[in-house]
């Protein structure tokens, strides 16, 4: 009968452990448009991967006594070769170094853009509260997948480490900023 118990509470506990884990690693809440592929073969998918379209999710935090998070799903748009996720006064930038989409596959991000050489330069700026708040990639900050998925052209990131960069990052603000993002762009 202990055994029993023994099992039932371990078995709780790994639910909950499960639960827990899989939490901080939901995205994609952006609404899921229709899908008439089926019923209309000839029309090409509204909704990209995890329901994506042209929209993108950002989360970022840095780490203080403040602890100053950014959290917001912004329209995700393409204008000759740079990307940018904009919502309200912040904005989310990739700069590829280069003219149209990427390729799929893996780009180093870094202080410099250079397609060819899979690198891409991201910043992230807040220009609210009458101030210019904003970070910038250097060498070494992490990794960004661009993936082709139903014509969709998919990024993600996770745990992208920027440095400030802007005139009034002062106090807590001038600390690094750990920033997600994912996000598809619609068919060319």
């Amino acid at each position: 009968m202990n055994c029993l118990r023994i099992s039932l509470c371990a078995t709780v506990f790994l639910f909950t452990l499960s639960a827990f884990a899989q939490e901080g690693e939901v995205w994609g809440k952006s609404p899921t448009a229709t899908d008439d592929r089926f019923s209309n073969p000839n029309k090409p998918l509204y909704a990209g991967p995890d329901g994506w379209f042209n929209m993108g999710e950002v989360r970022a935090s840095v780490k203080g006594s403040a602890g100053t998070t950014f959290q917001l799903t912004g329209s995700f748009t393409e204008n000759s070769g740079d990307f940018n996720v904009v919502k309200d006064l912040q904005t989310l930038h990739f700069d590829f170094g280069g003219a149209g989409r990427p390729a799929p596959g893996e780009y180093k991000i870094g202080a410099k853009a250079n397609m060819a050489g899979k690198m891409v330069k991201l910043s992230f700026a807040d220009v609210g509260n009458s101030k210019i708040v904003e970070w910038s990639s250097e060498d070494g900050a992490g990794i960004l997948t661009v993936k082709l998925v139903h014509g969709f052209t998919y990024f993600t990131c996770r745990n992208v480490t920027l440095q400030a960069s802007g005139l009034s990052n002062k106090g807590d603000l001038a600390k690094p900023l750990t920033l997600g993002f994912e996000g598809a762009l619609s068919p060319e």
